[in-house]
């Protein structure tokens, strides 16, 4: 008797149908996954904190925090994480001819989308995998119309996507979202970010805002503060070592920023 392979992989001949979705923390090893043939149906990884990559055609190529890869059906999937980056990623397998929102973008590789508003996103993407996995309780309409809000965003925020830089820029800029996300801890470099990317300074702090959504400055202390929650989560560090290892040297002051950007003082967080 032949045994039957489990797989989420299928075609849908309706509207949109989610066929599986979930989420991810890849900071306990590296990760690697390589799918030759690729899938049937279209998918989707949205890192929502840290950094992915994906190769294509030997070509390397960051996925920034806040951006997502996108594959067509049978597109070859080469994506990767690293274990210091404690990459949270969310993702997506799904097919119908809703998808056909998404015919504009490149169906022979890998296609890496800058999203515009990032917490209306990340919001239906929670709620689609809430409602995906409590199938009794909300019944699979309301996960498929999250999907179906998730193809309209990605297509709003293709208009002006991040690879509509000139190559140069927009090479320079996936330098330095590697190095800002690795070197997190560090005193922000302007001066060397500015010169990887030929700019001076102010210009590059405005192009840098104007394609991540928040000026250098802020965008390191978002990562900074993303560390600490997973550290005060994930470690028996106090709140004091916490910020430190995140690049603090003031404990008042980190206690402070802390706040501003979650809303509660680190020492209730981890509670």
């Amino acid at each position: 008797m032949t045994a039957i392979r489990f797989t989420t992989e299928k075609e849908y001949k309706g509207y949109i149908k989610v066929n599986s979705c979930g989420k991810q923390w890849l900071g306990d090893r590296d990760y690697n996954t390589v799918r030759e043939a690729g899938r049937i149906d279209f998918s989707i990884n949205y890192i929502k904190k840290g950094v992915g990559y994906c190769e294509h055609n030997g070509k390397n190529k960051i996925i920034p925090e806040g951006s997502l890869v996108f594959y067509h059906p049978e597109v070859r999937h080469h994506y990767y994480f690293k274990k210091e980056d404690s990459t949270q990623m969310c993702w997506s397998h799904f097919s119908g001819s809703a998808c056909s929102l998404l015919s504009d973008f490149d169906d022979n590789m890998p296609v890496i989308i800058a999203i515009r508003d990032r917490k209306q996103f990340e919001s239906a993407f929670e709620k689609m995998i809430y409602a995906y996995y409590n199938k009794q309780l909300n019944g699979e309409e309301l996960c498929d119309g999250y999907m179906l809000v998730l193809l309209s965003l990605i297509k709003e925020s293709a208009k002006t996507p991040l690879k509509a830089l000139n190559n140069n820029i927009n090479t320079a800029l996936e330098k330095v979202l590697s190095d800002m996300h690795v070197y997190f801890n560090e005193p922000i470099d302007i001066k060397k970010y500015a010169q990887i990317c030929h700019l001076s300074e102010d210009s590059f702090i405005r192009m840098f805002k104007k394609n991540m959504g928040y000026p250098p400055y802020r965008y390191q202390l978002r990562i900074r503060i993303e560390r600490a929650v997973e550290m005060l989560e994930n470690s028996g560090l106090n709140v004091a070592e916490c910020g430190e290892a995140v690049g603090f040297s003031d404990n008042a002051y980190f206690c402070r920023i802390f706040k501003k950007f979650t809303g509660y003082p680190p020492s209730s967080y981890k509670k």
